[in-house]
């Protein structure tokens, strides 16, 4: 019974830390801006043009609420929080620099001519312009995260090929040579002693190049492809054979575990992953000065963390700049050491973080992984934030796909028992009918894409559970009918001038939204299912 408390105690902790890891202040950024800018969007023609209401008013309108929509799956997608940042920057630079255009042209042309163009007011003008110039900057900015990504990715790469020159060149090389030499030496000479030791020797050399020959099956990877082979594996056992190598190389070096974790700490990997942790700890125990080595493992529910402390004369310039940032360059520099290199590596291939410290006489490589749990592969995503978690990409457009059609459904019982359509529109200035569908649909795709990040912060067993998402998916529809639509939407309708009773809680509502739920759920659950069914069948 105990287990089972304390395997439900961690899957709600599980579900908080994944809610919070994945929200990405940028996204919410970009989303925020676009709602805003359509509050000022003017959705009615003065003269009854209709040409003019879907250029002027309900284009800009639903290019902005599409804006929105964006953010909000950028914010719950999984990308970095870089990759979103970076976005967001140039969404609101856009936005900006369009301001400032039309700012000049005010103090141009005058607001008096500007408001007597069209027969639109400036308030139009204004919101469809900063609208623009914000999709523009989204734009670039998906194109500067795309850029900076692939630019990761060419270094990643040339910094393996850099990795693999080095291991091929030196380490074999160097093997094969001392195997020679030793052969030479008793070409000559009936010693069976000798022989003894240069068999030694030679079984060694050969174990460096299997080793080797081993490492280089990994390293001639490329990122993206070194990812699609991690298991999970147990991050103590690799420590531990990492220290008993260690030791035996370096019998004179303390090598003390002063705080780990009980039981297995899972983590993403490959056999990789104990050659890094063999090279920290050698690092430490090859400087002269270094007579202890104290190591410290912490585990959350998304990271581990594995502290080394030596108290050697500490890291190089250029050790710390390769640990801290893979820095190139600097592969033929003997004060290096080629291990420091497959560690930085091996640490971005498991989307893992190094930091350096130095402190009273005492040097710390803390070096931070993933927890193996399905939902935070390596991999999964875009750009450089080691921490990126959320919905992958193929699942938000079966989201905002589902989303769509269960806002058609929910629409066509609300309009057909309430009338409830042209209301929503009044939220955004307009009672007109096609402005209420859009706006309607613009709300089931916000809110269909929050759900599908609530179903990304629970266990995968839950998620999967046919049963989870349905009561998930009506679940959340009866709590927008109860929050949603019946305080926040009356006190919307109050503020733009309209009368409404708080709380407007009608069953009909009641009935709209849980036929949302569930053909959100039904669409959202099946889409899923035959993208499973495909990605199986091709690997299989």
């Amino acid at each position: 019974m105990s287990g089972v408390v304390v395997g439900d105690v961690m899957d709600r902790d599980h579900a908080v830390s994944a809610l919070v890891r994945r929200v990405s202040v940028g996204g919410l950024v970009i989303s925020l801006l676009g709602f805003t800018l359509t509050r000022f969007t003017v959705t009615l023609t003065l003269d009854g043009d209709p040409l003019r209401f879907v250029v002027a008013g309900l284009l800009p309108l639903t290019l902005g609420l599409g804006l929105s929509a964006f953010g909000i799956a950028l914010a719950i997608g999984s990308v970095g929080r870089e990759y979103a940042r970076t976005t967001a920057v140039w969404t609101v630079v856009g936005a900006g620099a369009m301001l400032v255009l039309v700012v000049l042209t005010i103090v141009g042309a005058g607001i008096d001519q500007m408001g007597q163009m069209g027969g639109v007011t400036p308030g139009a003008y204004l919101s469809n312009f900063l609208i623009g110039g914000a999709i523009g900057g989204a734009l670039t900015g998906l194109y500067a995260a795309e850029n900076r990504k692939q630019r990761i990715a060419l270094r990643q790469q040339t910094d393996r090929l850099a990795v693999l020159n080095r291991s091929l060149r030196d380490r074999v090389l160097n093997a094969v040579l001392a195997i020679d030499g030793q052969m030479s030496v008793v070409a000559d000479r009936d010693d069976p002693q000798l022989y003894q030791q240069v068999a030694s020797t030679v079984r060694d050399q050969a174990d460096t190049i299997q080793r080797t020959v081993e490492d280089v099956k990994y390293l001639a990877r490329s990122t993206a492809d070194a990812q699609k082979h991690l298991d999970a594996i147990d991050l103590t056992q690799a420590l531990e054979e990492a220290i008993a190598s260690v030791e035996a190389e370096y019998p004179d070096v303390e090598i003390e575990v002063t705080d780990r974790p009980d039981g297995e700490i899972a983590v993403w990997g490959n056999v990789m992953l104990e050659r890094a942790i063999e090279h920290v700890l050698a690092r430490a125990a090859d400087d002269e000065a270094t007579t202890r080595v104290r190591i410290a493992v912490e585990s959350t529910a998304r990271t581990a963390r594995l502290r080394v402390t030596d108290d050697g004369e500490g890291l190089s310039p250029a050790q710390r700049r390769i640990l801290e940032g893979g820095a190139s360059g600097e592969y033929d520099d003997p004060s290096v050491g080629f291990g420091l290199n497959v560690v930085r590596l091996v640490t971005d291939t498991l989307d893992g973080n190094i930091t350096c410290a130095e402190t009273n006489g005492e040097t710390t490589v803390e070096v931070e992984a993933p927890r193996a749990d399905t939902d935070t592969r390596p991999g999964q995503a875009s750009g450089t934030d080691v921490r990126a978690y959320g919905v992958p990409t193929t699942d938000l457009g079966i989201a905002v796909g589902a989303a769509i059609l269960a806002g058609i459904a929910m629409g066509l019982v609300g309009q057909a028992t309430s009338g409830v359509v042209p209301i929503i529109g009044a939220l955004y200035g307009n009672t007109n009918a096609l402005v209420g569908w859009v706006t309607h649909e613009f709300h089931s795709v916000v809110f269909g894409l929050v759900f599908a990040g609530i179903l990304a912060t629970v266990p995968e067993g839950y998620a999967e559970d046919w049963r989870w998402c349905l009561a998930t998916g009506l679940g959340w529809a009866f709590t927008l009918w109860l929050v949603a639509s019946g305080i926040v939407m009356p006190l919307w309708l109050e503020l733009v001038g309209i009368p409404a009773v708080v709380p407007s809680l009608s069953p009909w509502g009641l009935l709209s939204h849980l036929v949302w739920g569930l053909t959100l759920s039904v669409l959202y659950m099946g889409g899923t299912m035959v993208l499973d069914r495909r990605g199986l069948a091709k690997s299989g």
